[in-house]
């Protein structure tokens, strides 16, 4: 009986330790950029909050019919309603939210900063003013630039596209009993 016991005990203990490791793996990539001069565009399922200097920002609900719309304010904003699901703002400080849903947002313009949790597709594209102009920086593994900019990349002069999708699982430790 205390066998059966002890051997119970050890197989739950197991159970809640892979559940835990399970629930320990990311869903969802990161994206972060600041001080970023040029074009920043998402394309993804997931949250994106920001701000834009001056310039333009296209934004694109691609999920219309669900309960999240996208959030932008800032001084001297206009908006121009380009489609059905598409407006494009204009402005300087601009503050952006788009939290649940799917959007496609194009930041255009000086003083791009983002932080983006989802899964989908990102284009960066910096635009120096001369050689050697800093275009800002960008991280995609979980650094989040503004508190961690020794952890980020400049952002590429020429136009670079990647997935935003969580890192590749490592391989877990097998648990022997």
């Amino acid at each position: 009986m205390l066998k059966l016991v002890v051997f119970l005990c050890t197989f739950c203990v197991a159970a809640i330790a892979a559940s835990f490791a399970w629930a320990g793996e990311p869903t969802a990539g990161t994206l972060s950029v600041e001080r970023g001069k040029g074009v920043v565009m998402i394309d993804l399922r997931g949250n994106v909050l920001g701000r834009l200097t001056s310039g333009s920002l296209r934004v694109t609900d691609q999920t219309p019919n669900d309960r999240y719309s996208a959030l932008v304010v800032g001084r001297k904003l206009t908006q121009e309603r380009l489609g059905p699901r598409t407006v494009l703002y204009r402005g300087q400080g601009l503050r952006f939210r788009m939290v649940g849903g799917g959007y496609r947002m194009v930041a255009r313009g000086a003083g791009i900063s983002v932080s983006a949790v989802g899964r989908g597709v990102v284009m960066l594209d910096g635009d120096p003013r001369f050689p050697g102009d800093d275009v800002g920086i960008y991280s995609r593994d979980g650094a989040d630039c503004s508190t961690e900019p020794e952890n980020c990349l400049p952002m590429p002069t020429e136009q670079e596209r990647f997935a935003l999708e969580p890192p590749p699982a490592e391989p877990k430790p097998r648990i022997s009993l």
